[in-house]
């Protein structure tokens, strides 16, 4: 066993592949794949019998140490993979070379064949040349010597480059050298490098009584040398000659009325084997006369054109050879009168061609013979005007009637913007219209009959714009020629006339006419964007939901959002009873910083949205079992006097480095995690983040991380009860979350006034003014995908309703879309079993009156800390005695309740719902188990009243409460489709973040996004927000779309 061989590949035919194939992906079509798949097979197939043949009779051999092993029918798997690759390289660059080229004009029909007897003659000379080298070969093999190898060469391979010359050689001898020739040698002078080198060091041997014993150089025998030349010439005459029934199918309708988009090999040979007899050289006339016109008048066309294939092709270059006819024969008559003479053939080319006679075909040809001049004919003939509409071909001509208008001295008949926009329209507008018609022609699609007429409508007022541009940009060249196309209106308000611009085109106030030109030409673009803009849907209005989508409205796509509730916002949201308000999920705002960054990457800020930020002073007071509390605070000198109490006059210092640290998390996470998307392990492989990656303590709880630095049991608690809010014990949430700390201590904790829902309300807001359409009430039962289940391609509503879109985001929870949204998969099965949050048993109460000893935001430890979170985490259970946060939003926000009453929010983390399947008397909370949830619920109010009365002080809480509303684990189960009831997804362990979390984009199914708490980069508002700017980031990359945050150019609607 070895190496040499494969090594041989890796380091000489892979990197041209690679090279080659980065060159080539942006132009490559599905037609090029087909081509090269078709070639690779016959060239496997065809090769493995005469390779395997040379190896049993050892004419070549190859030591055991320099392959691999595996072989087929004798062959090394290094062999077989260079058919593979030799095919694939050669084939590229054809592929490359012959991208511009027009095929159909190189076929030649039965009167062009003997008018051109060079080819003719060229047939058959190489036939006879090669049916001699096979006879040469016969006679080489029958010698059984030194020519043996050559022979075999030559027998095995000049049957098939006979039998494609045969068949191809109109296109073999017409077509320029650098489409054959090229592809040819090129390859062929590479491969004889390799081969003396892979010769040199032994990788394969040709035995020595069977060749010649000539060499093209020092090391390459010249069987090797005739081997690649010839195997390179077999590739690229299949090549042209699959082009060559290309050609021959897509230029003769009347022969094949229909034509697949990847055509039999049946289709292929059918279409070589027709008789040059049978061409229409009249079309093929027509098409090199349009191909001419083509190539002087306008190169860039010309090469765009090699963009399009088949008949689309075709007839988008007729189209052109017509408008560029019928534009010279107005343009560079002799006359006025001349120049109305044609137009008004035109106009009766145009009567007979959509006349409803059957005889209008026979009057048409006789007309155009008799009526125009015959470098003329050709265009007017070919004109495929059976599938263009006629209205944009008569406006074409009128518009040529402006341009004459000209003509007579002192007038400008664009007098103001109204008749410029007629005169784009009819010159430019008309031609864009045409060209998407013969698209949807030959290209339906999924396209409704209204989608398309908008479209072509749309590429109508796109061109108008165009128009305006080159307009703009030939001021200079028009005046030159007497015209001035500036409206005459406009001209006045700069106090101008149009012999002003004829006698000075770059004056100040012409300049300004120039700009108002091209800003007219932008709004008209703008608006026209809308019927032809990317489309996306965003299945749920949550936080994530409603910044995504209003993120790609900005960029230019026409957004819908579907959310089951008749509400935005998800969890985000609002409850309300007689006067009083609750936050139904998050309560309070950290890392404002992203909230701003969010708003003002929509142009806008919180503040100009109404959204005023209250700061929480102080952050918590948290209570112990001992009636002990301890405030948090942003003020550096309560915080010292507090911390002191506990943990003398050192313990202040080791605050501040635990201060510094969870900095350092915080701003290491921002830069490298939250505004980073992880699509795979390499992504982690970054040296910005590897650099940092231990210092974000990934591996060390939180709770262990602050035991550095706090000594006092209180304040180990203190600084890590926080990781309740990422869904984890503190105890197993990683390190790097004491970040939260940070933010909570050095920026703050604020409360948006009106509720959280405010901030969300406004994104809403932001969305529907760039056109954001939300429909509430309105849930999905799947994604639609695609024939092939590989693309998204749009939703089905659950009332039957199938609506398409280019992108699909998915803003519902990650893994019960997975699991009902779309198609079960190992993948969707996996997901169930990751680890997840916990739930929460969450009380919304109306007070009758204030409860003075409770701040804003409360929490209450355990006493017993630890197994606390073990309930929860471990065993998915209520704990015997919960640690819980206690939030009073009328503390801060006076309109929360009624005056001199209170909201109280509690938020009592349990364990998760066990999954259906798990099946009962597992460990947690039952499924199953609904007749429990009264008394849990009842239990965990009734510790909840216990415990605030005894440490705080407050008296008869329940006899204060006026109004209860709950929300249980199966309850967010059922409203908000979370699974297992989990408030914040999956957890946030260092397997279940970064490239281990789910990816913001589906693996396997194109056009198919997802934003929100189980995606990466995690749960949290703020976290959401950021994870909401790499989806948006990710959508537009992917449509390869500029991001209007960055400085790119926006979409948004007017």
């Amino acid at each position: 066993m070895g190496w040499d061989y494969a090594l041989v590949h890796f380091y000489y035919n892979i990197p041209p592949a690679v090279l080659l194939t980065a060159c080539y992906s942006p132009l490559c079509t599905k037609i090029d794949v087909y081509k090269i798949l078709f070639l690779t097979i016959i060239a496997v197939v065809s090769t493995t019998p005469w390779d395997s043949y040379l190896i049993r009779r050892r004419i070549w051999t190859y030591p055991s140490d320099a392959i691999i092993g595996p072989t087929l029918f004798n062959i090394p798997a290094e062999e077989i993979f260079f058919f593979i690759i030799q095919t694939y390289n050669t084939s590229l660059l054809y592929l490359l070379a012959s991208k511009p080229t027009f095929h159909p004009i190189y076929l030649r029909g039965e009167k062009l064949l003997h008018d051109g007897r060079r080819v003719r003659i060229w047939r058959w000379l190489g036939a006879v040349s090669l049916l001699g080298a096979i006879s040469s070969g016969v006679a080489m093999i029958a010698g059984n010597g030194r020519g043996l190898y050559m022979g075999l060469i030559i027998v095995w391979a000049g049957p098939f480059i006979f039998m494609l010359w045969m068949l191809a050689y109109q296109l073999l001898i017409n077509l320029p050298a650098s489409n054959t020739l090229f592809p040819i040698l090129a390859p062929t002078l590479y491969l004889w490098i390799v081969d003396t080198i892979a010769l040199r060091r032994g990788t394969w041997v040709i035995q020595s009584g069977t060749k010649l014993g000539w060499h093209l150089w020092d090391g390459l025998d010249v069987e090797e040398a005739f081997f690649f030349l010839v195997t390179n010439t077999l590739i690229v005459f299949g090549l042209v000659a699959f082009d060559n029934a290309l050609a021959i199918l897509n230029t003769f309708p009347y022969h094949f009325p229909t034509v697949a988009p990847l055509p039999t090999p049946v289709q292929l040979v059918n279409a070589l084997l027709v008789s040059p007899a049978r061409y229409q050289e009249e079309r093929i006339l027509g098409l090199q006369e349009a191909l001419k016109r083509l190539r002087k008048k306008s190169r860039s066309f010309y090469l765009a054109s090699g963009c399009f294939e088949g008949r689309l092709r075709i007839d988008l270059i007729l189209l052109y050879s017509f408008c560029r006819v019928a534009d010279d024969l107005v343009d560079d008559a002799s006359s006025g009168a001349e120049a109305r003479h044609w137009i008004v053939k035109l106009t009766d080319y145009l009567d007979i061609c959509y006349a409803e006679s059957a005889e209008k075909l026979i009057s048409r040809d006789a007309f155009v013979r008799s009526s125009f001049p015959a470098k003329a004919q050709s265009a007017l003939l070919s004109l495929p005007t059976a599938y263009l509409s006629p209205t944009p071909l008569y406006d074409l001509v009128r518009g040529f009637e402006t341009d004459l208008d000209f003509s007579t001295p002192g007038q400008f008949p664009i007098t103001d913007e109204a008749t410029l926009k007629i005169y784009g329209s009819r010159v430019a507008g008309t031609v864009a219209e045409l060209c998407l018609e013969l698209v949807f022609y030959h290209h339906n699609g999924e396209n409704t009959e209204k989608q398309r007429r908008e479209i072509v409508q749309a590429g109508g007022r796109m061109g108008i714009a165009l128009q305006y541009v080159n307009i703009a940009r030939d001021i200079a060249v028009d005046a030159k020629n007497d015209r001035v196309y500036i409206p005459t209106s406009w001209l006045e308000s700069e106090g101008l006339q149009p012999e002003d611009v004829l006698k000075s085109s770059s004056s100040s106030e012409v300049e300004t006419l120039r700009q108002r030109l091209l800003d007219r030409a932008m709004d008209i673009y703008e608006n026209a964007k809308g019927a032809i803009e990317k489309t996306a849907i965003v299945v749920g209005a949550g936080a994530g939901g409603v910044a995504t989508a209003a993120r790609l409205a900005k960029a230019g796509f026409e957004v819908t959002v579907f959310e089951k509730n008749n509400f935005t916002g998800g969890r985000c949201s609002l409850l309300h009873h007689e006067g009083y308000r609750f936050d139904q999920g998050p309560s309070l705002l950290l890392l404002p910083g992203l909230f701003q960054e969010t708003f003002h990457d929509l142009d806008t800020s919180l503040e100009a949205e109404g959204v005023r930020l209250m700061k929480c002073e102080p952050n918590y007071n948290i209570w112990f079992s001992d009636g002990q509390s301890f405030e948090l605070s942003t003020d550096i000198s309560r915080m010292k006097t507090s911390i002191e109490k506990w943990e003398g006059k050192a313990g202040f210092e080791r605050y501040l480095s635990f201060l510094a640290e969870s900095h350092r998390h915080y701003e290491i996470s921002v830069a490298q995690v939250l505004k980073r998307n992880f699509t795979s392990l390499l992504s982690m492989l970054r040296f910005n983040f590897l650099r940092h990656l231990l210092s974000l303590h990934p591996f060390e709880s939180i709770y262990s991380r602050a035991s550095k630095y706090f000594w006092t049991e209180r304040l180990r608690r203190v600084f890590t009860f926080g990781s309740m809010y990422m869904g984890m014990s503190p105890f197993d949430a990683p390190g790097t979350y004491s970040l939260l700390q940070y933010t909570e201590l050095a920026e703050g904790i604020w409360y948006p006034k009106g509720g959280f829902h405010s901030v969300v309300d406004a994104l809403v807001r932001i969305g529907e003014r760039m056109g954001v359409n939300y429909r509430l009430s309105t849930p999905i039962s799947s994604v639609k995908l695609d024939a092939k289940g590989r693309r998204a391609v749009g939703v089905v509503l659950e009332s039957g309703e199938e609506i398409l879109a280019d992108v699909v985001i998915i803003n519902a929870d990650l893994v019960y879309a997975y699991s009902n949204l779309l198609p079960q998969t190992s993948c969707s099965r996996s997901l169930q079993k990751r680890s997840t949050s916990c739930s929460s048993i969450s009380f919304y109460w109306a007070m009758d009156r204030k409860i003075a000893e409770l701040t804003t935001h409360n929490i209450f430890l355990a006493e017993h800390y630890r197994e606390s979170f073990d309930d929860i985490f471990k065993q998915q259970l209520i704990p015997k005695e919960p640690s819980f946060y206690l939030n009073v939003p009328s503390r801060v926000d006076p309109t929360a309740a009624p005056e001199g009453k209170d909201s109280i929010v509690v938020l009592v983390p349990v364990g998760h719902l066990l999954d259906e399947n798990q099946g009962i008397g597992r460990k947690g909370l039952d499924v199953h188990s609904k007749q429990d949830w009264n008394a849990m619920v009842s239990k965990a109010r009734q510790t909840v009243f216990a415990t605030v009365e005894a440490r705080t002080g407050a008296r008869d809480l329940q006899g204060a409460l006026v109004k209860e509303i709950v929300n249980t684990p199966q309850s967010w189960k059922d409203v908000f489709n979370l699974d297992k009831g989990a408030i914040l997804g999956l957890s946030h362990s260092f397997f279940n973040v970064l490239c281990f979390r789910p990816k913001t984009k589906h693996p396997s199914i194109e056009g198919l996004h997802f934003v929100g708490a189980s995606a990466h980069p995690g749960t949290g508002v703020p976290i959401v927000l950021a994870g909401a700017k790499l989806t948006a980031d990710q959508v537009l990359e992917g449509f390869g779309m500029k991001k209007p945050w960055d400085g790119g150019t926006t979409g948004q609607k007017g």
